[in-house]
């Protein structure tokens, strides 16, 4: 729903279609949740020293 598809298109797809796209979009999102290295100034950009 959130990448512009209808429920008409949804409801059309076949189940399992519909569900590896849900599972290759969870892993996306938690991807992109993972901790990852930074500088301090990207951190905290109000600091200077």
């Amino acid at each position: 729903m959130k990448n512009g598809w209808r429920m008409m298109e949804i409801d059309e797809m076949d189940m399992l279609g519909f569900l590896r796209l849900r599972a290759w979009d969870a892993t996306r999102e938690q991807e992109k949740k993972k901790p990852r290295q930074r500088f301090i100034d990207e951190v905290w950009p109000g600091i200077k020293p």
